[in-house]
């Protein structure tokens, strides 16, 4: 198959990993066709195909996947196993490859290697499957990685916690639902217009997101380790924390206990946010409005 465009779905690891994998597909020659941003169609074209009992992000992925499959014939969606310290990913975040394959059938090729540990061997695989040439995949790959993985390289110490912690607050959740601003847009634009500033895990360093410190050593959730990590962190930095959890995530759900004792212990004002399809906006805005006021009320009364 002499491929000419290949389509990646706009959600999911997208939102860590897509700015490399653009750079690594296009150093293949391939036209790269992104799904749109997420809105309620593509939502919907998702809760259709997947179980009601799976998560908001599954569900949204779904009609991502759906999307393309009407755009392109060839689509790249990695499965993410474990990464490292043999911390692995949700079952349904890996077995949504498989869900993939079945409802994109025949019609539509899937590039999907499986990521086990070693990241460079399942990139390489999968350009491999696209250019027969291995020079060139070695070169388009590691141009991929200097070009985009050194943005991925963060430093807690820039961010300048010097600032009013009274007016910072951590917004604790996984990157694939803070990046999205169908799910997270209520959210961040709340506290922005209340004068807050937003910190998230992304803005930390991975010496902080991996430490294996504490707790976080029982954690054996790859992308839970890293929320439970940003929120040790982040307890004496900011005014309180608002949490995004995805309805019907086990993982999640657990952790995010840990979380909440932790805060009740040090007195540091906690908001969770449960999401599903049925969340809506106006819903969202009110509960952080009435959060916002909590912490207002409190910085006076400190005063």
């Amino acid at each position: 198959m002499n491929l000419v465009q290949i389509g990646i779905p706009r959600a999911l690891l997208y939102y860590r990993y897509g700015g490399l994998w653009k750079s690594f597909l296009r150093g293949l020659g391939l036209e790269i066709v992104l799904s749109p941003e997420t809105d309620e169609a593509i939502l919907e074209r998702g809760l259709v195909c997947v179980s009601s009992e799976v998560c908001l992000p599954i569900k949204i992925i779904a009609g991502h996947l759906l999307y393309l499959r009407d755009c392109v014939d060839t689509i790249f969606f990695p499965r993410l196993d474990y990464l490292y310290d043999g911390l692995y990913a949700c079952p349904k975040m890996i077995g949504i490859v498989d869900v993939a394959r079945m409802v994109l059938g025949e019609k539509v090729r899937l590039i999907a290697p499986t990521i086990g540990g070693n990241f460079n061997r399942a990139h390489l695989s999968a350009g491999l499957q696209i250019c027969p040439n291995p020079v060139r995949v070695w070169q388009a790959w590691q141009r991929a990685k200097r070009d985009c993985l050194s943005a991925l390289k963060r430093d807690s110490d820039d961010i300048g916690w010097g600032e009013l912690k009274s007016k910072r607050v951590g917004l604790i959740g996984h990157f694939y639902n803070i990046g999205d601003r169908f799910i997270s847009e209520p959210v961040v634009r709340t506290f922005e217009q209340n004068g807050y500033s937003l910190i998230t895990k992304e803005d930390l360093s991975p010496s902080v997101l991996l430490s294996r410190q504490g707790f976080a050593r029982n954690i054996r959730w790859v992308y839970e380790r890293e929320l439970y990590n940003a929120f040790e962190f982040l307890l004496d930095k900011v005014a309180g924390f608002c949490i995004i959890v995805s309805m019907g995530c086990g993982p999640d759900s657990l952790v995010v206990e840990f979380m909440r004792e932790r805060a009740r212990i040090t007195g540091v004002p906690l908001l969770v946010l449960v999401i599903d399809e049925h969340t809506g906006y106006t819903g969202l805005v009110t509960r952080v409005e009435a959060f916002v006021e909590f912490l207002q009320r409190g910085n006076k009364i400190g005063k």
